[in-house]
């Protein structure tokens, strides 16, 4: 019996020792970045102003070229605030349609974009990123066209829906 006990006793162990044997164990170092806020406003509106029924108007984002537009055109403008020297993607509707109840027309966008100055700003085509500068900040000037006018029917239009326009025109800033 002790001869038994023995032999059931030590098979135990050796079980034991075995499955013991079997095991790994491995660690994970985990690790976040907490970056600031990203902060986008849009500090103007888009405005060409009055435009003849038969024109092609492009309003120049660096405000050097502006082409068949009212006195008052006045180019978008929009603030980025976020984590210093950062790179950000930017992306935007490619195109919006404003309308004044009845007839439409459409505004493609052009996107300039500089850390200071709206002089040396640069083309920022959607998809794209801007580095943000050593205080984490970026501007755009937005500016575009509505094509070339063929007797376009007077009215006051808008990318507001209530207007039958395609909605606001929409920029989206993330970082990478």
């Amino acid at each position: 019996m002790k001869k038994m006990i023995l032999v059931t006793l030590a098979t135990v162990m050796a079980l034991v020792g075995t499955s013991l044997m079997a095991q790994s164990n491995a660690t994970a170092t985990v690790d976040a970045v907490v970056m600031a806020n990203l902060a986008l406003a849009n500090t103007a509106l888009v405005d060409f102003g009055n435009i003849p029924a038969t024109s092609s108007p492009v309003l120049d984002p660096k405000e050097a070229a502006h082409t068949d537009v009212g006195s008052a055109a006045a180019v978008g403008t929009f603030t980025l605030s976020g984590q210093v020297s950062t790179q950000v993607t930017v992306t935007y509707d490619a195109s919006t349609t404003l309308g004044d109840g009845t007839n439409q027309m459409t505004f493609t966008p052009d996107l300039e974009g500089h850390a200071t100055t709206q002089g040396s700003a640069a083309n920022v085509a959607s998809g794209t990123q801007v580095t943000l500068d050593g205080s984490g900040n970026f501007l755009f000037w937005l500016g575009g066209n509505l094509g070339t006018l063929s007797n376009q029917a007077v009215g006051t239009y808008a990318s507001d829906n209530g207007t039958n326009g395609g909605g606001d025109w929409n920029l989206s800033v993330e970082y990478n």
